[in-house]
């Protein structure tokens, strides 16, 4: 090559790696100014990924590149010491903190120093609306029945998890406003809406939208990543795995109940669940307080309210109750989708609730029920 080529060649190699160099050092080292707003939340969830946690820094506009914040995470060993919780960013324009780097964000995220007044709940699997209010309310987070009253008719969709909101109530209870209350309830309502389409979007997608036949699941349908599932179908499994959270707790057990509720619709049997019926009841005298007094199911035990009728009285009626009676998780869900086939078509729970008990005719039922609940 020509000397003169060459030189000019390494010349532009040269200018080439000191100007990437200098890029680099652009988008680690020089922070972001930001105009649009005076204070930025970011909240990063438990479980979340370095590259979701890279893409909602980029999306705040506090990080010019995810690739460059991800590789320069990995380098320094960082990648698994972010730490989730509710972050907030200062403009320097009005005088509070200012911009930070990457080093400077990545610190902040591994030391944790999240907003101290951040409220953690956590609503675990299977409970209904009632019992959540209740929770919120045993917190001092909210007044009774006013988590209830508002969302009872998303039974099923209020997904169980841990979920840090913002502290919207003053320090003195004494001050408390209905819009401290409303504030706080759109964000966890809201959330769980969030929470629930993602956590079953996987769930889902393996299901094609045709319609099975009477008591047949929809682990059945042919995939076609979900997009054409109707609601109808989501409801259906979301009713088979709010009954399955009220009625078994291990996952092989949730299956077989499943399998047995399944063959029931497929018979034209009635499921004859008690826990529809108390539900049912439930419903019927929470409307009776004009939704301000929450559900106490020992107003009237299974035996008197079978004999009621009413839409979800699983005796009276055949098919599936008209909506869901818990809100189920991912394992319950999972086993709706996947119902296991087996000779049963009656169970029972022991009543410590440790043991399932199957039978394949009334006769065998029966003969459990005397043995192991006395009746």
């Amino acid at each position: 090559m020509d000397p003169q080529k060459l030189k000019q060649a390494k010349a532009i190699a040269i200018f080439m790696t000191i100007a990437f160099a200098a890029f680099v050092f652009y988008l680690i080292f020089i922070p972001v100014q930001v105009a649009d707003s005076s204070i930025i939340e970011v909240e990063i969830s438990s479980g979340q990924g370095l590259s979701q946690i890279a893409s909602t820094l980029k999306n705040k506009g506090l990080i010019r590149s995810e690739s460059i914040f991800i590789l320069y995470v990995k380098v320094i060993g960082d990648a698994a010491n972010l730490k989730a919780g509710r972050y907030v960013f200062y403009d320097p324009s009005i005088g509070g903190q200012a911009s930070l780097n990457i080093p400077e964000i990545i610190d902040i995220l591994v030391s944790g120093k999240s907003e101290p007044d951040d409220i953690e709940i956590t609503i675990p699997e299977g409970l209904n609306v009632w019992d959540i209010d209740k929770r919120l309310a045993q917190a001092g987070l909210i007044q009774e029945s006013r988590f209830s009253s508002q969302y009872h008719n998303d039974e099923g969709y209020l997904f169980p998890d841990t979920y840090r909101l913002k502290n919207y109530l003053p320090a003195q209870a004494g001050e408390l406003k209905i819009t401290d209350y409303e504030k706080l309830l759109s964000e966890l309502r809201e959330k769980m809406g969030v929470n629930f389409n993602a956590k079953t979007e996987e769930l889902f997608s393996a299901l094609d939208g045709s319609q099975p036949e009477a008591g047949q699941p929809l682990a059945g349908a042919k995939s076609s990543g979900g997009k054409n599932l109707s609601n109808e179908q989501k409801l259906r499994t979301i009713i088979i795995a709010s009954i399955l959270e009220k009625e078994a707790r291990s996952e092989k057990d949730m299956r077989l109940v499943a399998g047995i509720i399944e063959k029931r619709l497929k018979l034209d049997i009635p499921l004859q669940i008690d826990a529809t019926v108390i539900y049912g009841a439930c419903r019927r005298e929470f409307a009776k307080s004009n939704f301000s007094k929450n559900c106490d199911v020992t107003f009237q035990g299974p035996a008197v309210e079978i004999k009621i009728d009413g839409p979800f009285n699983t005796y009276i009626h055949k098919g599936l109750p008209p909506a869901p009676i818990s809100n189920p998780g991912l394992k319950a869900i999972n086993a709706a989708l996947n119902p296991q086939e087996s000779d049963y078509l009656y169970y029972l729970s022991t009543r410590d609730g440790s043991q399932m008990i199957y039978s394949k005719t009334a006769g065998e039922h029966s003969a459990n029920r005397r043995k192991y609940l006395g009746i």
